[in-house]
């Protein structure tokens, strides 16, 4: 199976250009749709928005792929194409941030019926619910950092900040969300 993590920059500009776009873009989509998919809904939690999110993301890479210029890897320019359209989404509709994450949970439920599944499960869906109630700064930077597994220099070029914003709002981040989450266990 390819490696499509930096795909496709391990071509050069003019191989890049020279190769069929559909072919190019359906990689891109089958390597990075659930993770362009789960940036978008973290932005804007609603699973039907995020969807139409990730689909005008990928239009988007296929009009634009030729001013891809390759200074960074092909994942970053998704996830910045994919932060701003989700950030010109709620701009445009001023869209309210309400959650209800037990349907986005539905389809990633195991099959397994065991109280110990089922207590790990529960723990996931409080943490991310407690993650979306984060103001954006910081939850932009842990679902890239955690989700997306991205690293700090990828994570200030997709946002476009200083890499020293992304270490102190991932340091805050986990701050706030301990507190959070800290909280939530003591209900």
């Amino acid at each position: 199976m390819k490696d499509y993590r930096d795909y496709p920059t391990q071509l050069n500009k003019d191989q890049l250009y020279a190769a069929d776009k559909e072919i190019i873009i359906s990689d891109l989509m089958a390597a990075h749709s659930k993770k362009v998919y789960l940036l978008a809904y973290s932005y804007v939690k609603d699973h039907g928005i995020a969807e139409d999110v990730a689909q005008e993301v990928f239009i988007k890479c296929y009009r634009h792929l030729d001013k891809y210029r390759g200074e960074a890897s092909i994942t970053s320019w998704i996830y910045r194409i994919t932060v701003n359209t989700s950030k010109d989404f709620l701009r445009k509709n001023k869209f309210m941030n309400f959650i209800d994450l037990r349907h986005f949970f539905d389809g990633f439920m195991s099959s397994e019926s065991s109280e110990e599944t089922y207590l790990k499960q529960n723990r996931k869906e409080e943490m991310l619910q407690t993650i979306f109630k984060l103001p954006i700064k910081y939850r932009e930077i842990l679902v890239l950092y955690y989700f997306h597994e991205q690293k700090i220099d990828e994570i200030a070029n997709s946002l476009k900040i200083n890499a020293n914003t992304v270490r102190t709002r991932l340091v805050r981040g986990r701050d706030k969300l301990k507190q959070k989450f800290y909280f939530v266990e003591r209900k």
